[in-house]
């Protein structure tokens, strides 16, 4: 009888030990691809993993909001990034900063 855990097996060849061995869903990972365990070596891995990297889009919505002048803790909110993702884009010297008018 199959656990409840368990869903049905696959036939995939393991990326880890080489052969055509069972190979048993095991949940999702942080992208939302489906993870999958060898039952034979114990390992887990993606099949097909999605890239997490940043899209230039989103890099550009980021540089605009930058050059605007909101603050870091917002836009990693607005734009669903860390905050980290943030400092790192704004650390690569990309963003235009508007011109201070000082008058003097």
């Amino acid at each position: 009888m199959q656990s409840w855990y368990q869903s049905p097996a696959l036939i995939v060849s393991c990326p880890h030990c080489g052969g055509a061995q069972k190979v048993i869903r095991f949940g999702t990972n942080r992208s939302g691809t489906a993870r999958c365990r060898c039952l034979d070596c114990k390992k887990c891995f993606t099949l097909a993993p999605k890239s997490r990297s940043l899209t230039p889009q989103k890099q550009a919505a980021i540089e605009r909001a930058l050059a605007e002048r909101i603050a870091q803790s917002g836009i990693a909110p607005m734009l669903s990034v860390s905050r980290n993702t943030v400092r790192a884009v704004r650390q690569t010297g990309h963003v235009p900063w508007p011109e201070q008018g000082h008058s003097g």
